[in-house]
Formats: C-alpha cells, sequence, structure tokens
C-alpha cells in the first residue's frame, strides 16, 4: 500500500483533518500524519516512508510549506495542494505573499460556487474535460506563480491550478475537492490519479 504524508496544520480541525485522511484512504492509500510543530528531522525521517504529500488548506504559508514541496520536487514525489496547499506551490521559490480577494465570492458554502477553466494540462488529461465546477472557501490568492505553471483559472479570473510540467503528479488546486468525493466525479478522478 502507497504511503501519503499529510501536513496537520494547527489551525485545521480534527474534522477538516479527517476529510483529508478520507480522502486518501477511499483510494487505498496510508497516510502518514506530521504535524507543522515537528522538528524537520523528524518530518525527514517520515517522508521516507512515503511516496507523496498532501499539502492541505489552512489560514497562511506554514514553516513547512516549502521544506516539502522542494523535498517533493527534488525526489520527484507525487505532490497534491489544495485551497492554502495550492497557494504555497504558487509562492515557492518568489519573494511574493498572499492578497486578499477583498469579498466572500470565493467563500461560500455550496457544493459548486463557480466555474474553472483548464489549459491544456496534466490536469485537462486527468480529467478528460476542459471546464469543471468548484466549490470556494478561500479569502486569498495569488497573482502569479513562481516554478508550478498556472493551468486553469476561475470564470472571473482567479488562478485556480498550478502544476509541474515533469511526468510526476504535482498539482496544487484552490478549490477542496475532499469536500466533493460524495457529489464530484472530478474530485474522484483527482483523487484516484494521486494515491493509485
Amino acid at each position: 500500500m502507497s504511503k501519503f504524508l499529510l501536513l496537520l496544520r494547527s489551525e485545521n480541525t480534527d474534522e477538516e483533518n479527517k476529510g483529508y485522511i478520507r480522502a486518501i484512504e477511499q483510494f487505498g492509500g496510508e497516510v502518514v500524519l506530521v504535524r507543522d510543530t515537528d522538528s524537520y528531522d523528524d518530518v525527514l525521517r517520515m517522508l521516507q516512508e512515503v511516496c507523496g504529500i498532501l499539502l492541505p488548506g489552512g489560514y497562511d504559508v506554514g514553516r513547512l510549506d516549502y521544506f516539502l514541496i522542494f523535498y517533493a520536487v527534488s525526489h520527484q514525489l507525487r505532490l497534491l495542494g489544495i485551497c492554502q496547499g495550492m497557494q504555497s506551490m504558487a509562492l515557492w521559490g518568489s519573494d511574493k505573499h498572499l492578497v486578499s480577494i477583498g469579498s466572500s465570492s470565493h467563500h461560500q458554502k455550496k457544493n459548486y460556487v463557480h466555474s474553472v477553466l483548464l489549459d491544456d494540462s496534466r490536469l485537462q488529461q486527468i480529467l478528460g474535460v476542459s471546464q469543471i465546477k468548484v466549490n470556494s472557501y478561500h479569502y486569498q490568492t495569488v497573482l502569479s506563480s513562481h516554478y508550478f505553471k498556472v493551468v486553469g483559472k476561475s470564470s472571473d479570473g482567479f488562478i485556480e491550478v498550478v502544476e509541474d510540467s515533469n511526468q510526476y503528479f504535482q498539482i496544487g488546486v484552490q478549490w477542496h475537492p475532499e469536500r466533493m468525493l460524495e457529489y464530484d466525479d472530478a474530485s474522484r478522478k483527482l483523487f484516484l490519479e494521486f494515491v493509485k
């Protein structure tokens, strides 16, 4: 069974963490947990056991985000960034910061909030479509991406998907697919491809 490291952010609730854990386990993966308060040495030991990393949502770029992204890129591990995790991927390697959206139009408790238009990309190939509907729970955004390529934007122009152009699964999405698995085929395809 393939193992995947999940970063537990201090600000996230147990229920939010369970959503990520369930998503990985639903598709046959095993979860290795690290906390954002763990030492770099402890996290490095955990990383020896895994074939992929999930960077979850949260409030801001944490101290381990860039460390885990660097490790995934340099060791060719699978990487899935969700919400804040995607933002960390976009900011990695730059001196840029998160910016406020300035409205609540992207933070709504609905099954679907807006569309995402996908460029020709690995994610588009996985999903088999060039446009999807997503949920949305963020107040901040990124204006550009340094290392990872922007391959998807919301219908109102915000960055929603970044990915590496190499052959490895390294994708960041701004929405929360782990909350959509019961009703959304694209979310199931995304996690299935990540975990397989």
